[in-house]
């Protein structure tokens, strides 16, 4: 797999297929008003677009939200 590439899905169904599932389903749920349903269809939505994302963004993002969260505890603290 290359960067940049979707990774393999064990459904068969291409990127673009996960995510538009993905998306249909949240605003399903959105419209019935069921929030966990919607919450978890936009969790999935999100997860689906980062595995598109260069590995070295999403690291650089998670290292950048660590810190904050470590100011965070440190000015409770």
């Amino acid at each position: 797999m290359t960067v940049g590439s979707p990774p393999p899905s064990s459904s068969g169904r291409g990127y673009g297929e996960r995510l538009a599932a993905a998306g249909e389903a949240a605003r399903a749920a959105e419209s019935r008003g069921d929030e966990p349903a919607a919450n978890e269809a936009w969790r999935r939505y999100r997860l689906i677009e980062d595995a598109m994302r260069d590995p070295d963004e999403l690291l650089a993002e998670g290292v950048a939200l660590s810190r904050v969260a470590q100011r965070l505890a440190a000015e409770d603290g």
